[in-house]
């Protein structure tokens, strides 16, 4: 208002008041204009400032919605990828199904064997020794004295050759004529004139022949007769009886000889006689034809030899022997040289005997010559000089072998059979009438002993061997046992549970045995019911076991499985030290398949199948979104503040066929139903961490999708929580704009009434 000009006061006061209406319009149109309350911090700093602020965190939220969305789409994609490789892993499934399904080839696997050496055990034994035998013997009887001498002489002059005999006889008759010979064979007596001259003898053939020839006045001759004439080495004339019951003379020149032949030839007169067992026997005090000897046989009736030259009488040893082989019965008889044996076979009760009639009949036989009768037999213990040896036929008792045993005894057996009873003694009383098998009868039967002890008459000795390696056992001293001539002593056995336990093992260790899967079958060793300690006991509990092969040769042992069209195994366990002790360890053997022809139909599922692989490979690395692959090892990390103090990370996997335990199947993989079994069963397992995944992605989004719904409430909160500080309301100001309109006319109105009262001034002019 330029100074100077002088306003009514009225006008003035309706010229201000038309002033603020018309800055009130001017503020409302403002209002209007911009919808705001408040458009700067002069309009209301507080408000102003306030929505600024919430309206910028608005902003920042409203800018993670952006980058949240993202991570949707990134988790679609990842979810979109899990959902196409679960489709590819069921494909790889229905390709495995398919090939299990087809025929398989007719595989084998190789049959196995687990092998082990045994210990050795030893059986405790004992055996009488010495030369106290109870056992029933043959009865032998020598004599050790028959010698016959047989009567020879030869001539002093050697005949070289057929010139020499003919020299002798020269045709002059000097030497012609006569040599005689008086026979005596058997008891008869014979004369043989042998006539020797030039015209019968000129060779040394014809010299023999001439002797051989002569006859007696009864046609025999000489040589039939019981003399023979040869020629020695010297080629010497020699006269020699047949046998040692033959004797001969030569007659004396002018006796029935002619000198001059006699010593042509070179023959001395004499008497040349032989010495049969006839002669033995008559020389020793017989007589021939009446002593005689008594054989006695068991069995038969006794037999009767005469010593004699009659019929059926014996009177050289070879007679003797023929006689004898005639009447021995169940004996056997026999003569070598000087030596005649006679014997009979072992058997209770045989009796063999000689009963002599007289002493020239024991001497001639070699035997004693103070006794004629020699029975030998049961019961018979008598000696018969040192010419005549033998051995009983025994039956031999206790009270014959120790007199101070006639009334009887004990004998003291101690057993332990490791049975857990401990040692038992036991006491068998023996009578002295009791003859070894008495002894082995009445000591087998007590019970104890016959339980674990083998007791027998081993060639005419007591015997006892324990019946297993469990037992040991000890024979108490005494006189019985002397008697038998038993050691007394301990005769301790070593068993398989010996060796185990001496090679750190201990009684209840077990060995177990598995065949093709099955449930472990277990040996204990120890002394209980149904447990083992000896090698027998091994051995049966092997062959008890069901499902594998056994065998025990020697101290070898084997255990095995057959081979077969299912996988073989064969699985060895227990306790080591026994396992040690067997010559084994804990193992465990597996068969090697050996494939038949492939199956084509199963080698192309085969190769289908790697084919699915190779597209899980290549889909894995395609799920990818705005440079993020969850499923190729990417992970994601999602802001929900503007501070990003309120995150998630999203851990990505690596899910190829390799990290989904799928692997490619190469040669005949797909022949074996086993691997195809395999390879479902991981097929499985991929399904299974797919679907897993699946639903921790599904999580993950379900989080991520919240935190984004959340965040757009949370920036329409701010911001209209902003707009309600600052925004105007366009209902309220429209009325008031209209009411500062109205205002203004009524201002302007007023201002021209206050007007009028100046223009009436003016009207004066």
């Amino acid at each position: 208002m330029a100074s100077g000009i002088t306003l009514s006061a009225g006008v003035r006061q309706n010229l201000l008041s038309l002033q603020n209406t018309a800055d009130m319009m001017a503020t409302t149109q403002n209002r209007l204009a911009t919808g705001k309350k408040v458009n700067s911090a002069l309009d209301n700093p507080s408000n102003f400032f306030t929505s600024q602020s919430l309206g910028d965190r608005a902003g920042d939220l409203n800018s993670l919605l952006d980058s949240i969305g993202q991570a949707v789409k990134t988790l679609d994609a990842a979810n979109n990828g899990i959902t196409s490789l679960t489709k590819l892993v069921q494909s790889a499934k229905s390709i495995a199904q398919q090939a299990r399904s087809a025929t398989a080839p007719a595989a084998t696997y190789d049959a196995l064997n687990v092998t082990g050496t045994l210990p050795s055990e030893t059986i405790g034994s004992t055996i009488a020794g010495g030369g106290n035998d109870l056992s029933a013997k043959a009865v032998n009887l020598s004599f050790t004295n028959l010698a016959e001498t047989v009567s020879t002489t030869s001539g002093s002059v050697a005949f070289a050759d057929d010139a020499a005999v003919a020299a002798a006889f020269p045709g002059t008759n000097a030497n012609d004529g006569t040599v005689q010979l008086n026979v005596t064979t058997g008891g008869t007596t014979s004369t043989f004139n042998v006539t020797l001259d030039n015209a019968t003898v000129q060779t040394k053939a014809a010299l023999l022949a001439a002797f051989n020839s002569a006859t007696d006045a009864g046609g025999n001759t000489l040589a039939s007769f019981g003399v023979t004439a040869t020629f020695n080495g010297g080629n010497n004339l020699t006269l020699t009886s047949n046998s040692a019951d033959t004797d001969f003379s030569i007659s004396a020149g002018g006796s029935g000889s002619t000198a001059a032949t006699l010593t042509a030839i070179g023959v001395t007169a004499g008497s040349y006689n032989s010495t049969s067992l006839l002669d033995r026997v008559v020389a020793n005090g017989g007589t021939a034809g009446s002593s005689s000897l008594v054989v006695s046989v068991s069995g038969q009736s006794d037999k009767t030899v005469t010593f004699g030259n009659s019929g059926g009488q014996v009177s050289t040893i070879s007679e003797l022997q023929s006689w004898m082989n005639s009447n021995r019965g169940a004996a056997t008889a026999s003569i070598s040289g000087t030596t005649f044996s006679m014997s009979l076979g072992a058997g209770t009760g045989n009796a063999l005997g000689f009963n002599a009639s007289d002493v020239g009949v024991t001497k001639a036989l070699g035997l004693d010559a103070a006794a004629a009768n020699y029975n030998f037999g049961t019961g018979a213990r008598g000696g018969m000089g040192t010419a005549l040896s033998k051995s009983f036929n025994s039956d031999l008792t206790l009270g014959e072998l120790d007199t101070t045993l006639a009334s009887g005894t004990s004998i003291a057996i101690t057993v332990n059979a490791n049975d857990g009873t401990g040692p038992q003694t036991q006491t068998v009383g023996l009578a002295g009438t009791d003859n070894l098998s008495a002894v082995v009868n009445k000591l087998k039967a007590n019970a104890t002993l016959s339980a674990s002890l083998d007791i027998s008459n081993q060639a005419g000795k007591l015997k006892m061997v324990a019946k297993t390696a469990d037992v040991d056992f000890s024979i108490a001293a005494g006189s019985a046992t002397t008697a038998l001539n038993m050691t007394a002593g301990s005769y301790n056995s070593t068993s398989l549970l010996d060796q185990v336990i001496s090679g750190g093992g201990a009684e209840g260790d077990t060995m177990t045995v598995a065949a093709n899967g099955g449930v472990a079958q277990t040996i204990t060793f120890g002394k209980g019911s149904g447990q083992v300690s000896t090698i027998a006991e091994f051995t049966t509990a092997l062959s008890n076991l069901s499902g594998v092969t056994t065998s025990v040769t020697g101290s070898a042992f084997q255990v095995g499985v057959a081979s077969g069209s299912s996988q073989t195994t064969l699985t060895i366990g227990g306790s080591t030290n026994t396992l040690t002790a067997l010559g084994t360890s804990s193992q465990t053997k597996t068969g090697t398949k050996h494939e038949g022809s492939p199956n084509s139909t199963r080698e192309s599922l085969q190769k289908d199948f790697n084919d699915v692989l190779d597209q899980i490979d290549s889909l894995s690395k395609d799920a990818s979104y705005n440079g993020i692959n969850l499923l190729n090892g990417d992970d994601l990390k999602v802001a929900f503040n503007e501070k990003n103090t309120s995150s998630l990370t999203i851990k990505g996997v690596t899910y190829n066929a390799s990290n989904l335990g799928l692997n490619k199947q190469n040669g005949t993989t797909f022949q074996d139903n086993t691997k195809i079994d395999a390879t479902i069963s991981a097929i499985n397992d991929a399904l299974t961490t797919l679907r897993t995944q699946a639903s921790k992605f599904g999580s993950n989004l379900s989080t991520v999708q919240t935190r984004q719904d959340f965040t757009k409430s949370m920036v329409n909160t701010l911001q209209t929580g902003a707009d309600n500080l600052v925004l105007a309301d366009s209902n309220e100001e429209g009325a008031n704009m209209l009411a500062l309109q109205t205002r203004q006319q009524l201002s302007t109105t007023a201002l021209s009434l206050a007007n009028q009262a100046n223009q009436a001034v003016l009207r004066l002019f």
